[in-house]
């Protein structure tokens, strides 16, 4: 703690996590591969996934290690613990059934977006969007639509704590263009992404908030652009979405 005020952490606990993310990302790989994507030595990851395999966290199959299933007692449980989850699935499962498209629920935590649930309709698009999933909220539909639910001195935290990172020419980089952004948001009263994440994908937003205006999440709906655009028109596709996120609120005060 070089100016006394950062917090104390420990070095092998962040390898260990180091070796755990690369198994998810990596979806299964061998010591060779986990050395190279850790940069760490091989004598070091194979006392860590030694440990991890031990203890049930790690599986070995054919010279190669993966995530084991006891990660999903946790996943589970934190999902399933969240208000927001349980009153948002029923509802999303609706939409997406009645649209024919991909539909989710997202949270904010730690300054990003985390999928809560997903529920995928007859024609939805495939997509990487799933339980876990986290973005990043000034490129995100479900992003913007928690933002300008937020105080600006919020938003400017997020800003500090992540930046404006860029993923397609369309993404917005700059504090001015966001906060414009977001204060169409809220005239509108939902959140747009137009190839902001991904190029050609169209997602619409609206924000979930507890009774006393606090920002609880936001329910989105995806699909390829063109087809949204030519299907639903702007004031349809917004009702659908507000009609969805009243109902989690409904849902989330009473509950």
């Amino acid at each position: 703690m070089p100016d006394g005020t950062a917090p104390r952490t420990l070095d092998s606990v962040q390898k260990t996590l180091d070796v755990v993310e690369a198994l998810w990302r990596a979806e299964g790989a061998g010591v060779t591969e986990l050395t190279e994507l850790v940069d760490l030595p091989k004598s070091t990851v194979h006392a860590h996934l030694s440990t991890l395999r031990e203890e049930g966290y790690v599986v070995q199959a054919e010279g190669e290690y993966r995530l084991g299933l006891r990660f999903l007692t946790y996943g589970e449980h934190v999902k399933t613990a969240q208000p927001l989850y349980q009153v948002a699935r029923e509802p999303v499962a609706d939409l997406a059934e009645r649209t024919g498209e991909r539909v989710f629920c997202a949270t904010e935590e730690n300054g990003l977006a985390t999928v809560l649930c997903v529920a995928e309709g007859e024609r939805s698009l495939q997509s990487n969007i799933t339980v876990g999933t986290h973005v990043f909220l000034h490129a995100s539909a479900v992003g913007k639509a928690m933002l300008a639910a937020m105080p600006r001195e919020r938003v400017e935290a997020v800003i500090d704590q992540w930046g404006l990172p860029s993923f397609t020419e369309e993404t917005i980089t700059t504090r001015d263009a966001l906060f414009a952004e977001l204060a169409d948001v809220r005239e509108r009263g939902v959140a747009v992404n137009v190839g902001e994440y991904r190029p050609g994908v169209h997602v619409v937003a609206a924000p979930i908030e507890a009774a006393d205006g606090t920002v609880e999440g936001a329910v989105a709906l995806a699909g390829p652009e063109q087809r949204l655009r030519s299907e639903w028109g702007a004031e349809t596709l917004d009702d659908h979405l507000l009609a969805t996120a009243n109902t989690v609120e409904v849902n989330l005060n009473f509950a």
